[in-house]
């Protein structure tokens, strides 16, 4: 049976589920006696475990936002893009004055990250609780810190706390998404 009954979408479904069976079994070894006191190791787990909870986010709330969207492109806020652009004056090498046409950027619902996804369903209210779009964004950064080479700082530890609070963020979305 799966744990994620109200999504549609059978290929999604079992992709949650995947990764949901992923998040356990990880779960049960960083838990494990025989890895007590491999605290790398452990926190390797861990960071693995994060990154399968925040998908399942991710795809979450995609899907929801697909839900009340019903098309396969969406017009993103501040993005645009500058089809024609003339030179009017330029006023060094690196600095010119320019006029044209500028047009709201589209982009697929399938091409979107995270952030825009977040964005988006906080935008249409799917996301109407502020304290829940901060988490989310929390769990969107413990997530990018699998992208090690613009980190500002050492790579941290996971720890159990950090596990905990996806693990909230992950159970909220997935009630909201359920109704």
């Amino acid at each position: 049976m799966s744990n994620f009954p109200f999504v549609s979408d059978k290929i999604l479904q079992s992709n949650l589920d995947m990764s949901f069976a992923h998040i356990v079994d990880l779960l049960t070894l960083s838990e494990s006696d025989q890895y007590k006191g491999k605290n790398l190791l452990v926190s390797s787990l861990r960071k693995t475990i994060i990154i399968h909870t925040a998908s399942i986010i991710e795809a979450l709330l995609l899907w929801k936002f697909k839900q009340i969207c019903k098309t396969d492109k969406v017009e993103l806020d501040n993005e645009w893009r500058y089809p024609d652009i003339r030179v009017i004056y330029p006023v060094n090498s690196s600095e010119e004055v320019i006029a044209g046409i500028r047009r709201k950027e589209q982009k697929d619902l399938d091409r979107l990250d995270f952030r825009r996804i977040t964005d988006l369903c906080q935008k249409h209210k799917i996301i109407k609780s502020k304290r829940l779009r901060e988490g989310i964004d929390r769990v969107r950064e413990l997530r990018n810190r699998m992208h090690i080479g613009g980190l500002p700082e050492l790579e941290k530890e996971y720890t159990k706390n950090d596990l905990e609070f996806c693990f909230k963020i992950a159970k909220k979305v997935k009630d909201l998404s359920s109704k």
